[in-house]
């Protein structure tokens, strides 16, 4: 009996230790973002209002709330809770004072700060980042903006500024707080391009159409949206102007129309149009690439189409048959052409 008890014991022994094993080895692996790294310690404080116009406390409140919330969305930075934060607010670099702020309970690294003011229609916010333990040579970045007295302006100053410092102490990779998206919204009644910030807010109709508008696509350089519309001749590229704010004239033609010349070989298309393919693809210079379907298969179900973005000798389109139907690595030359059934016409800026 004991020789059995002793034989026992070894082997529950080494059981438990392989039992464990898994429970042990999870604490080996983490994933997430920045775990190279601790996070900055930032602290975020409230503007200082300045002047007694009417409209600076509220735009105070939309500039404060949004500035945080695009520090903490970085996802670089711990934000000190501004519960923590000492009384007052500091408006210039002569009224703060680093040892509140880099001791505890705050113990941050890096403090934001300010002053806002609002006077003859205009907002003017002046805004500094301070490194708190650095009581010699503390301002890291400052910076001033004067634009439209609006919530909406508020936003963007916040936005901007956001990305001032996350360019600044990112390591080199700039914040997308001033990013757009643009959407397709039906809350007007109609099919019509609508954007908002990156956060979901500051939403607001840009077209008014009153058709069906899809597949919307934004320039590099962020001035004009394209998009594809339903008109009386058919679909069609139609092109937004956010400069201007307002519709563009944009020689695109309209799907299966003949204008642009024969489709089974080459043309010549209308000024500022390079042909690329025979009658199915055009580039129009010097920014945005385009597809016109000019088949006649009847009824689809097809998706728009996409170019190869890195090859740019590609099409792929979605089909009724499920999936993405690749159209093979077919080359984008002229006299090339070869029918291929691509759906609704779509804009890519390249």
């Amino acid at each position: 009996m004991k020789f059995r008890f002793q034989l026992f014991l070894p082997a529950f022994a080494l059981l438990s230790a392989l039992i464990s094993l898994p429970a042990q080895a999870q604490d080996w692996v983490r994933t997430g973002s920045n775990l190279g790294s601790q996070p900055i310690r930032m602290a975020s404080l409230d503007f200082k209002p300045v002047g007694g116009d009417a409209q600076t406390p509220a735009l105070k409140a939309t500039f404060d709330s949004t500035l945080f919330n695009d520090l903490r969305n970085a996802g670089i930075f711990d934000m000190v809770s501004k519960s923590f934060l000492p009384p007052g607010t500091p408006g210039s670099p002569q009224e703060i004072n680093l040892s509140s702020y880099a001791n505890e309970p705050v113990n941050a690294s890096m403090a934001a700060f300010g002053a806002l003011s609002a006077s003859g229609g205009r907002l003017t916010v002046y805004g500094w980042l301070f490194d708190v333990h650095n009581q010699a040579n503390p301002q890291v970045l400052g910076k001033q903006y004067n634009e439209a007295a609006s919530m909406d302006m508020a936003r963007t100053i916040a936005h901007r500024f956001a990305d001032e410092i996350i360019a600044r102490l990112g390591g080199g990779v700039n914040g997308i707080a001033e990013t757009k998206i643009y959407f397709i919204s039906t809350r007007s009644g109609s099919k019509e391009v609508w954007a908002m910030d990156y956060d979901g807010e500051n939403q607001h109709q840009v077209t008014h159409l009153g058709t069906i508008s899809i597949s919307p696509r934004i320039s590099p350089d962020g001035s004009r949206v394209a998009f594809a519309s339903l008109g009386k001749e058919g679909w069609s590229i139609r092109m937004f102007s956010l400069d201007l704010n307002r519709m563009v004239s944009f020689p695109a033609g309209t799907a299966g129309n003949e204008r642009f010349g024969r489709s089974d070989g080459c043309h010549h298309p209308p000024p500022g149009i390079e042909a690329i393919d025979a009658g199915t693809i055009f580039v129009a210079h010097p920014k945005a690439a385009l597809a016109i379907r000019r088949d006649s298969f009847g009824v689809q179900t097809d998706m728009p189409p996409g170019i190869h973005r890195q090859a740019g000798d590609a099409i792929a389109r979605g089909s009724h048959r499920g999936g993405i139907e690749p159209r093979g690595r077919r080359p984008l030359g002229i006299g090339q052409q070869q029918r291929v059934s691509i759906g609704q016409p779509q804009l890519a800026f390249t």
